[in-house]
């Protein structure tokens, strides 16, 4: 039993010493993952630490990466943790004043530590910055976009500057933020200004303005409102003296449209006599010219209309108070003749003293594409002019005239053309162009015709050319403002739709003015030549001294009663503008319906102006090749793509400015052709691909 029991405890003893050596073991394996798990840790601390220091060095100033720049302590959390404390010691001579320090170095916390700080001390005299975790909640904090705002105009006005408040809409984008500062002096400067909300828009999305109030040190940046697409003139009502010319002469004021702000955009006859509209295809330049008809008979004001076209405005031969519609070139040299023999006239009643300038009454003119009726006037003169005529027709010099002296004698002229020419606006001077105190210039221009229209090359280019009816117009204190012209219902609008009751709404219920026809010369007594019996052929002195007279007593001539009989079947109408008709071949027609197209003359619209373009067309007309530049030299009035290779390119609205965030990119504010509108980024070193106006 003894021996038995001297075994076990052998056994017993072998036993313990075995599980002593496992639990050593243990021990020391535990010991072991400690001491590596605390030396990796440590190890990554370190990197974390040194990527600090590396990414510091240009806010802290070190001539040299050392540690001891960039302290990181009590860290908590499992894994490496997150240091609760960092300080952060920096040169004498770093620009801690700097509005965009702070904000820097925080930012470059939150890229290399995933958690976002803020500052808990900031002690200038010992060039040390404490920050720990901002532990603000999530809810609490304030949208990414806010802060952003607000880090750009602080970094734009001045350290001084506070925000007073944001405001936002519905679906919690910033629409407007109100600043107060104390940078008088700095804002007191208009470049300044015009560069602080330049870039206000170019980083925000949408397009933004600001409000300065210069003597309260205060300035509200806003978004801008959104301008409808489509606003049909407003049925104002008309004054009761509306018969008496001479005494509702002042009061009389045209809208023309309305700006961003819903405010009317007018045109006051009496203080700005003259008017001066461009457009192209599909701007809505005519729907403009005949909203503003419309409302000047309804004054009961007298409307002389040069349709250069022919075809644009003959459905106003009808229209109460407008009293002549010359379409044929010979009627409209007639037509602009006779209104340089009135203002004469005029002035040389008031030269005698027979009579005042408020006892004339008024008289507005228009010449609707005046481009076009120049190019057809020079090439039909040729065949008209004969020996001792001028080489120019004289035409040409009475317009001119009328631009320079007419307002005095109370005629208003109003002059429409495709795009501003300075060699038919009074030279390079612009001598005739500045006459005319109303412009209105429709859809987008490109630098060369901003520079004729409105004597700069950025005003206008930016216009969005999908919407038809948007323009550049003059406002009350003579400053050009984008603009919605107002739309005038079409002539053949619907019967009993509210188009159709809009028209009757705006044609003058009575006309106060008699129509006028112009008789053709050698029509009552064609002339011969005395020895040969020949007729003598009309001179441009003979179409221009073209008799007028009263259309009732001419019934014969009065073209607004040729479509009072009855009325030409469809079929009818078809073979009668059917090609063999137009010229001469088709044999079912009568030689008197057989037409002779005018020699010599041309028409560079292919469809009415006021259509839109057509999806086929080239939508880039007017633009060179892509070429690509660095984002430094784009400007405004090119054209980038958003998305590069899409193949839809955006206009650039403002001028491109330095990132606010980023040094190294610029910031480009783009507007489409639907009026959408946003801003890019762009890496300043990247060239990007640009479409620039062709210049002739």
């Amino acid at each position: 039993m003894f021996a038995l029991g001297a075994v076990g405890a052998g056994v017993l003893g072998l036993q313990q010493e075995a599980l002593l050596a496992g639990v050593a073991f243990a021990a020391g394996v535990v010991l072991a993952v400690v001491v590596w798990r605390n030396g990796a840790r440590k190890v990554a601390r370190d990197r974390i630490q040194d990527l600090l220091v590396e990414a510091l060095a240009n806010y802290t100033g070190a001539r040299k990466l050392d540690r001891r720049t960039v302290t990181l302590t009590k860290w908590t959390g499992r894994g490496v943790g997150i240091p609760q404390r960092v300080m952060i010691r920096y040169a004498p001579g770093v620009p801690d004043g700097d509005p965009n320090w702070r904000p820097a170095v925080l930012d470059v916390l939150q890229r290399r530590l995933d958690r976002a700080y803020k500052v808990d001390r900031h002690d200038r005299s010992r060039c040390r910055l404490h920050l720990v975790p901002d532990d603000t909640s999530a809810g609490d904090a304030p949208p990414y976009a806010q802060v952003r705002l607000e880090r750009a105009i602080t970094s734009l006005v001045g350290p001084s500057t506070k925000i007073a408040e944001f405001e936002a809409n519905e679906d919690g984008d910033i629409i407007r933020v109100h600043v107060d500062h104390e940078e008088s002096a700095k804002c007191a400067v208009a470049g300044f200004r015009l560069r602080a909300e330049r870039t206000v828009s170019a980083m925000m999305p949408g397009r933004w303005r600001a409000n300065w109030d210069l003597e309260g040190d205060k300035v509200t940046f806003e978004q801008r409102p959104s301008l409808p697409t489509s606003i049909w003139l407003p049925i104002d009502p008309i004054p009761d003296d509306v018969d008496d010319l001479l005494l509702n002469y002042r009061k009389v004021k045209i809208p023309v449209g309305e700006d961003e702000d819903g405010r009317r955009i007018w045109w006051h006859p009496a203080l700005v006599p003259q008017a001066l509209i461009s457009g192209g295809t599909g701007s809505g330049k005519t729907s403009t010219v005949h909203a503003i008809i419309a409302t000047i008979t309804r004054y009961g004001w007298p409307v002389w209309i040069l349709d250069a076209k022919r075809i644009e405005f003959l459905d106003h031969r009808d229209w109460p108070n407008v009293q002549i519609v010359a379409t044929t070139l010979e009627q409209q040299v007639a037509l602009v003749h006779r209104v340089w023999q009135l203002m004469e006239y005029r002035y040389q009643l008031i030269e005698e003293g027979k009579v005042r300038v408020d006892d004339l009454e008024p008289l507005v003119v228009i010449l609707d594409e005046y481009a076009e009726f120049v190019a057809n006037l020079l090439d039909w003169y040729a065949t008209v002019k004969v020996k001792g005529d001028p080489t120019k027709p004289r035409t040409l010099q009475e317009v001119g005239s009328l631009a320079r002296k007419a307002r005095t004698a109370r005629i208003h002229l109003i002059i429409s053309m495709q795009r501003p020419d300075v060699a038919l606006l009074g030279g390079a001077g612009g001598e005739t162009r500045s006459n005319f105190g109303q412009r209105i210039s429709m859809g987008r221009l490109d630098p060369a015709g901003a520079m004729m229209m409105w004597e700069n090359a950025y005003t206008g280019v930016a216009i969005p050319r999908g919407v038809t009816g948007r323009a550049m117009a003059v406002n009350d204190q003579g400053v050009p403002v984008e603009t919605q012209c107002y739309r005038f219902p079409s002539m053949y609008a619907e019967p009993g739709s509210e188009e159709a009751l809009l028209l009757q709404q705006l044609k003058p219920t009575a006309a106060r003015h008699e129509r006028l026809v112009i008789i053709p010369p050698g029509s009552d007594q064609e002339s011969f030549d005395l020895d040969t019996g020949e007729p003598i052929p009309l001179t441009f002195s003979d179409y221009q001294q073209a008799e007028w007279a009263l259309a009732s007593s001419r019934p014969d001539l009065d073209l607004a009663l040729a479509g009072t009989g009855d009325e030409i079947s469809p079929e009818h109408a078809r073979a009668l503008s059917s090609t063999l008709a137009a010229l001469g071949l088709d044999p079912n027609l009568p030689s008197s319906g057989r037409r002779r197209v005018a020699p010599g003359l041309f028409v560079d619209e292919a469809h009415d102006e006021d259509e839109p373009f057509p999806e086929h067309a080239d939508q880039y007309i007017g633009y060179g090749a892509p070429i690509h530049l660095p984002p430094s030299r784009l400007e405004v009035g090119d054209l980038i793509q958003v998305e590069e290779g899409s193949g839809e390119w955006v206009v650039i609205d403002e001028d491109p400015e330095e990132d606010a965030f980023d040094p190294a990119c610029i910031a480009v504010s783009w507007r489409s052709d639907t009026d959408e509108c946003g801003s890019l980024s762009l890496p300043a070193s990247e060239p990007v691909a640009v479409r620039r106006p062709d210049i002739d």
